[in-house]
Formats: structure tokens, sequence, C-alpha cells
């Protein structure tokens, strides 16, 4: 009789708990907050004809996310875009980490008869960053 009296007074317990907790976040936790990559430039114009621009960043605990062109999401393939130096080839552009701050992004001729839009999204933790370079037609 004991046992199931426990019993009844822990499962009202449990649904008293359940039912009065609260899900809402008051705050948000304390941490690091802004710019973790402070880039040199966050904005590349190119004309039609083959181009390179050098990005360079005050820290160096960052990372390549993805890279978008004319919004379509391109595979990274098997590059490690977490390494300090590394490059991406692809058809169209190559991006190129070399010492932790430094990107040099290229793009080939743009011979399409429209503009070329690639985007860089760059981390650091949970902060993102990105780079937006426009190729004219």
């Amino acid at each position: 009789m004991k046992k199931k009296l426990l019993m009844i007074l822990f499962g009202i317990f449990s649904v008293l708990f359940v039912a009065c907790s609260n899900d809402e976040v008051k705050d948000l936790p304390t941490g690091p907050s802004g710019d973790m990559i402070k880039l040199s430039k966050k904005e590349a114009s190119f004309t039609a004809e083959a181009n390179t621009v050098i990005i360079t960043t005050e820290y160096k605990t960052w990372w390549v996310n993805g890279f978008a062109l004319d919004k379509v999401r391109i595979d990274k393939g098997a590059v490690n875009l977490y390494a300090e130096n590394f490059i991406f080839k692809n058809d169209v552009f190559e991006v190129e980490k070399k010492n932790g701050n430094t990107l040099i992004i290229t793009m080939t001729k743009n011979t399409t008869g429209a503009e070329r839009f690639l985007y860089i999204v760059l981390q650091s933790g949970n902060y993102f960053e990105s780079i937006s370079v426009t190729q004219s037609k």
C-alpha cells in the first residue's frame, strides 16, 4: 500500500513539475560577441575580365563555412576549409587562404553575358561574416 501511495505521489509531482516548467529563455548566455574576424574588405566589384582581390583579416581563428555562386551552393569537395592554408579551385573562381589571415579570391573571365555573384561565408565560433564579389557581364 505504501508503494502505491508513493508511486501516485511521485506521478502527481512529476506532472506538476512538467506542467509548471517554463521553456522561455529569459537572457542569452553571456560570452564574446561582435566581429571575431575583422575583414579588411567585405565587397569587391570585378570587371568581366579575370580579376583578383586580396582580403586580410585581423584574427586567424576563423574558417570558410562555404561558397555560393549565383545563389547556388558550391560543394567544397575534399578541401579542408578549416586549414590555415588551402586552395579551393572551381571552373569559375579560386579561393586561396594563406597564413591563416589572407584570402586571395580570383575569378575567371566572364563570358556568360550575365553578371556573376560569388558569396563566401566565413565563421569563427558562432560569429558569421561574408564576402560578396560581383563580376560584370
